[in-house]
């Protein structure tokens, strides 16, 4: 079932911890690829120092911020990595969901190497799906999209959800420490543990 876009209206953070185990699907051409998320960040907007939007900053960079909830937001970072947010709340809180790390279904966990480990990480999973700025903006509720969340009744108890400071933020001052990173326990795919 895809996620509707309601889902992604309600507070950040549960939107964050809810999309733990949902399926990200990703279209390239004719092949659709799908991937269990097991790593995400949140951004909460306008008083958040470690958000774009941070002071309400509009950019042309941010503007897929300011849209309703459920559409990506996919920005160029350190000149070579594109990351993908989802979008969470309504037009007037600018807030995300940064996607740290997913599990691709193509590779068993029980077979993975370190060398198969390509999608650990916010701009390594990118880089892997060939995500770039053309997924900026897309509405992740519709089918036809070339980006879409779906539920496939992957159940994860709260116990299972590690809680931690997000990663690379330390020019953010107090909120670099805020405890806005989840991730699954014991996931081999998780960038950082």
């Amino acid at each position: 079932m895809i996620l509707p876009q309601d889902f992604y209206f309600e507070d950040t953070t549960s939107v964050a911890k809810a999309l733990l185990g949902k399926v990200l699907h990703i279209k390239t051409g004719d092949k659709e690829h799908k991937a269990r998320i097991v790593e995400v960040e949140a951004y909460l907007g306008v008083e958040d120092a470690a958000c774009h939007t941070f002071g309400d900053r509009r950019t042309n960079r941010t503007k897929s911020m300011y849209l309703d909830g459920g559409h990506s937001y996919v920005y160029f970072i350190y000149g070579m990595y594109y990351c993908l947010n989802f979008v969470t709340r309504t037009h007037e809180h600018p807030e995300a969901v940064l996607i740290r790390a997913v599990q691709p279904f193509e590779i068993s966990p029980q077979d993975a190497k370190k060398k198969d480990l390509k999608t650990n990480g916010p701009g390594k999973l990118c880089k892997y799906y060939g995500i770039t700025r053309e997924h900026d903006g897309v509405r992740l509720w519709k089918k036809n999209s070339p980006l879409f969340v779906s539920d496939e009744g992957f159940e994860v108890p709260p116990e299972n959800i590690v809680t931690r400071p997000r990663i690379g933020v330390d020019y953010a001052g107090e909120a670099a420490q805020w405890p806005l990173r989840f991730y699954l326990k014991d996931n081999l795919f998780v960038s950082k543990k």
